[in-house]
């Protein structure tokens, strides 16, 4: 979501925040006293933390070492930068002037002390901070970006694109250069620039809604709300989740000014912040992705698509609660609350806070009667609990709500056939999977989910086999297809066949009980019988529902009999 919503084109090569990034200090000198009050104690929790993306922790037991060892060069940049990561700008800027004070580099620690200047309107201090710092790694982007909003903020709007201009020849940094160069010009009254480049961004900036929120803008105020509104409903139609159209939509049909997406030098640095950090790859938990949206936030503190992807970094690392506080402190009336309470509910419910996540979720189908996307989650909430009826039934609201169904709702007929699926209504799963498939012919789900159904049923065993090959066809590595495959061949005696996809499923996927039972009977009837009870009896270490236990317990006492082989159809 976050480069649909916020970024654009994503950027490869670049990873940490000093890239390439510092290493780990070295371990202090233990104390003599190996207790948690030592600097070796609190330097390894703050590894440790830091491993767990617990970027507060880790920087508090780092800080701790510090006050032993003040002028440790690596101990204060890898402080600053989890300081940063954790949201606390100013604690990190103090230690950033340390590092600076005892002689030493660091490119964070500039470009933090840079951003405080710039935060405060001092362009000029701010560019002699940035200026400094060498263009490798990230910076290779960052830092163009940073001096052309610095040089608008000092008021020389050339040497502003002249610093944009090398990002114009990388096609990584092309549409960072378009985008930026536009609001650049937007911001100096050269409309007819701006256009230009922000249609060519459009074209080539890989879906970010950014250079359509900035050109719609530019239409708008020129008086041109036809082709805004033109290029407003392009979006949606490509995007029709996303809710911020919508209320863009609704300002133009009452005459409302559209604002531009950027006022001034310092909201333009921001957006050059946010935009990098939607576009770095995801590697070591999001942690350069996360310092920049943080300082993007610390710029301009109303910025919620900062917020969101903050969110959705801490979201990925699996740092559910930050995450779900992250999506809470978006204000209700952004254009961004939608999909935050949205994620914040699913996140809940990851977190086992199944009330919570479904009271926000029926609060938000009741406000928005229209959309099916809150009560379609709520219905999810239900499913994973195994609350088969309530998700059908939340389902079931979701359908009526469409108005004309589109391939995108294969998903919704999916999952509603799921839940009639485990409630043993088999003839409405069946439809619903059936009009899924309809929706999205090669659906890899839909198709091994169906196609399983009918083997486990005895039916159509021919055409299952056919829709299960398409499925491992198109996920290839998906071991819960792979074992689907070696399924239906077990059912049409193709035993050898079972046993060759059946072991490639139990590689892929470590630990399922059932897919260990399906390769068990397979090896029975390969005449492998002493792997057969290895397999079965691994079944029972792996926590199987107490149906499949028992089928399993009996066929390790008196092996695969014909009896068996019929209880032990899963």
């Amino acid at each position: 979501m976050a480069a649909g919503l916020v970024g654009g084109s994503s950027i490869t090569g670049l990873s940490a925040a000093d890239s390439p990034s510092p290493p780990l200090p070295p371990e202090p000198a233990a104390s003599a006293h190996r207790g948690d009050a030592s600097p070796l104690g609190n330097y390894l929790v703050g590894r440790y933390a830091h491993a767990r993306g617990d970027y507060a922790a880790a920087a508090l037991h780092l800080q701790r070492v510090l006050a032993e060892e003040p002028d440790n060069p690596s101990l204060l940049r890898r402080t600053v930068s989890l300081l940063v990561a954790d949201g606390r700008i100013e604690d990190a800027a103090a230690l950033a002037q340390r590092l600076l004070d005892i002689g030493e580099s660091g490119r964070l620690a500039q470009f933090v002390l840079g951003l405080r200047h710039a935060r405060d309107d001092d362009y000029e201090g701010a560019l002699e901070r940035i200026d400094a710092i060498a263009r490798e790694g990230v910076y290779t982007l960052l830092i163009p970006l940073a001096e052309g909003w610095l040089h608008t903020g000092v008021g020389s709007e050339a040497a502003a694109l002249a610093a944009l201009a090398p990002l114009s020849d990388r096609d990584a940094y092309r549409p960072f250069f378009l985008l930026h160069a536009a609001l650049m010009h937007d911001l100096a009254g050269r409309e007819a620039d701006a256009e230009a480049l922000l249609r060519e961004a459009i074209a080539t900036g890989g879906g970010s809604h950014r250079p359509v929120a900035a050109l719609g803008s530019v239409l708008m105020r020129a008086g041109r709300v036809v082709e805004a509104r033109a290029i407003y409903e392009e979006y949606r139609d490509q995007n029709p989740d996303i809710i911020w159209v919508e209320r863009v939509l609704a300002a133009v049909d009452a005459g409302e000014a559209v604002p531009p997406l950027v006022t001034d030098a310092r909201r333009g640095l921001a957006e050059a912040l946010l935009g990098a950090s939607a576009a770095l790859p995801q590697r070591d938990g999001g942690e350069a992705s996360l310092i920049y949206a943080r300082l993007a936030l610390f710029l301009r503190d109303d910025l919620d698509s900062a917020q969101f992807l903050i969110g959705e970094i801490l979201e990925d690392a699996e740092r559910l609660e930050a995450a779900v506080d992250a999506y809470r402190s978006i204000p209700a009336g952004s254009d961004f609350a939608w999909a935050a309470q949205l994620r914040a509910a699913a996140g809940l419910a990851d977190l086992d806070r199944q009330d919570e996540a479904v009271a926000t979720l029926r609060r938000m189908a009741d406000e928005q009667p229209e959309r099916t996307d809150a009560i379609s989650a709520l219905g999810d909430v239900f499913r994973r609990d195994e609350q088969y009826a309530e998700a059908a039934a939340a389902y079931d609201i979701a359908v009526e709500r469409i108005e004309t169904v589109e391939y995108r709702h294969w998903r919704l007929f999916y999952v509603r056939g799921i839940a009639f699926e485990r409630l043993g209504e088999w003839l409405k799963a069946e439809a619903d999977f059936k009009r899924a498939l309809e929706l999205e012919p090669d659906q890899p789900l839909v198709l091994n989910y169906l196609g399983y159904s009918w083997v486990e049923q005895g039916r159509n065993l021919g055409e299952a086999r056919t829709m299960i090959e398409k499925a491992v066809e198109l996920r290839p590595d998906d071991g819960y297809i792979i074992d689907s495959l070696g399924w239906v061949a077990y059912r049409l005696g193709d035993f050898e066949e079972a046993v060759h996809q059946l072991e490639r499923a139990v590689e892929l996927v470590a630990g399922d009980p059932i897919i260990n039972d399906h390769l068990g009977d397979a090896y029975w009837q390969v005449g492998r019988l002493h792997e057969a009870r290895f397999q079965w009896r691994r079944v029972l270490t792996l926590e199987p529902e107490d149906d499949l236990a028992g089928q399993v317990r009996r066929k390790i006492a008196d092996g695969l009999s014909a009896e068996a082989e019929a209880d032990g159809a899963h």
